[in-house]
């Protein structure tokens, strides 16, 4: 019974990385250079367009309050937000749901 939790899970999982690729790969993004897989600090990066110092990732899902994990998220922000870059973050379920709302709010940021 709990394997088919996990492995739905994670099959969401693995599909909502691959929408955020396809989305990244749009055409209405070309315009912007985008680097994959970059260090900062001690973090890795997936994806950054270095011109806008814009990082986009999936958020984690939700943590309690004051768990471990929830922390190191936290401290990770903080650590990229210090450094000039702005983390862009959209939830797996938005992004399977309304890609074409997820591409249009990515843009405006770019934009800006």
């Amino acid at each position: 019974m709990f394997t088919g939790v996990f492995k739905d899970r994670s099959t969401k999982e693995r599909a909502a990385e691959q929408a955020l690729a396809e989305l990244l790969a749009a055409r209405e993004l070309r315009g912007y250079t985008l680097s994959r897989n970059c260090e900062l600090g001690p973090f890795l990066i997936d994806y950054l367009f270095i011109e806008r110092s814009l990082i986009v990732e999936l958020t984690p899902p939700a943590h309690a309050a004051g768990s471990p994990l929830t922390a190191r998220y936290d401290a990770r922000i903080k650590f990229l937000n210090t450094m000039g870059y702005v983390v862009w973050g959209v939830s797996p379920q938005e992004l399977l749901r309304h890609p074409e709302r997820v591409l249009a709010r990515l843009r405006t940021a770019l934009e800006r």
